[in-house]
């Protein structure tokens, strides 16, 4: 038996798929791009130029171009371009005469410079400069924090300290453990009602992305005792892809007496993520072995048991011989 297929089988008999996986052929059509060349540099100065182009996929309309400059280096002339800067950022668009570009056209802007940094994080178009597609954004929002509960006369308001994102959090999703959809969504860090009724309760305040990424919640419970019980393990997991980099992982959804706050998932033994929804993504690195664990958690800490899945990806076979 070959080592590919001893391989899969000792695999499948430990409970995780293996598949091999074969490499897409890359696409002929060429991205919008937006290169840099620094033309000269001196003492204190430096001269440089953009040159966009749209590549051969489409037409390039109202085209912009972002970037920012090293501390010591900011713009001082610049042409065929209008040009606006907010601190080191500098953003740039087509003047009337070369703000739209045919497929395959071109067109270049330039400045003077005092200092000599160049560019860095270059966008067009929202899109890398070099003309790989952007990112998918894959990583929750952090959890709120300080989430706490006043009342005044008839008015019970929640409020709580922002989350932080690596592009942006545009909004928060307010729970309670009475339901499974959000009482409220907002886009501020606080949030009104009507008094409670006099009951044990608890309120959950998780953070959502443009993505559609979740944090974990930040709970308050109202009369709630001490809690020592830890949720449900999740079930029914799922492994999907890889696309754009990542596995997809899914789940069911735990249970608690009180809340669940979130979720723990690791590959390979290691913390990828901490989520507020049934859903994260892991890392895709190439051929290996993929073990995914997920286990819910409460805001006590208690933690459930791991619930885990597997994937192995093999290189394909060798060609026979004589192929």
């Amino acid at each position: 038996m070959s080592r590919f297929l001893s391989r899969a089988a000792a695999i499948m008999a430990a409970g995780v798929l293996a598949i091999t996986l074969n490499p897409a052929p890359a696409s002929a059509a060429t991205a919008p791009t937006a290169v840099f060349f620094q033309e000269s540099v001196w003492p204190g100065g430096s001269s440089g130029r953009i040159t966009v182009t749209t590549g051969d996929a489409a037409a390039l309309p109202n085209w912009r171009v972002e970037f920012d400059l090293p501390a010591g280096t900011a713009i001082a002339h610049h042409w065929n371009a209008v040009l606006t800067r907010s601190g080191n950022h500098y953003v740039v668009v087509g003047a009337s005469w070369n703000a739209s570009l045919a497929p395959g056209a071109s067109t270049s802007f330039g400045w003077v410079a005092t200092g000599q940094g160049t560019p860095q994080g270059c966008l067009l178009n929202a899109a890398p400069c070099d003309g790989r597609p952007p990112a998918r954004d894959v990583r929750p929002p952090s959890a709120p924090t300080q989430l706490r509960g006043t009342t005044q006369a008839t008015t019970f308001t929640l409020t709580w300290t922002a989350s932080t994102d690596n592009t942006a959090v545009i909004g928060y999703e307010i729970y309670n453990n009475t339901g499974t959809a959000p009482i409220a969504t907002v886009t501020t860090t606080s949030y009104s009602m009507g008094v409670p009724p006099p009951m044990v309760m608890s309120f959950g305040v998780r953070a959502v992305d443009a993505a559609g990424n979740r944090s974990p919640f930040a709970v308050l419970g109202l009369g709630t005792p001490p809690d020592t019980t830890a949720p449900s393990q999740p079930t029914a997991l799922t492994l999907r892809g890889p696309t754009d980099g990542s596995w997809t992982v899914g789940w069911a959804a735990s249970t608690d007496n009180q809340f669940v706050a979130g979720y723990e998932v690791t590959l390979n033994g290691t913390v990828i993520s901490l989520v507020g929804n049934t859903t994260a993504y892991v890392p895709y690195t190439g051929y290996g072995t993929y073990i995914v664990t997920v286990r819910a958690f409460d805001a006590a800490g208690n933690f459930s048991t791991r619930a885990q899945i597997g994937i192995a990806v093999d290189p394909p076979p060798p060609p026979p011989p004589g192929a």
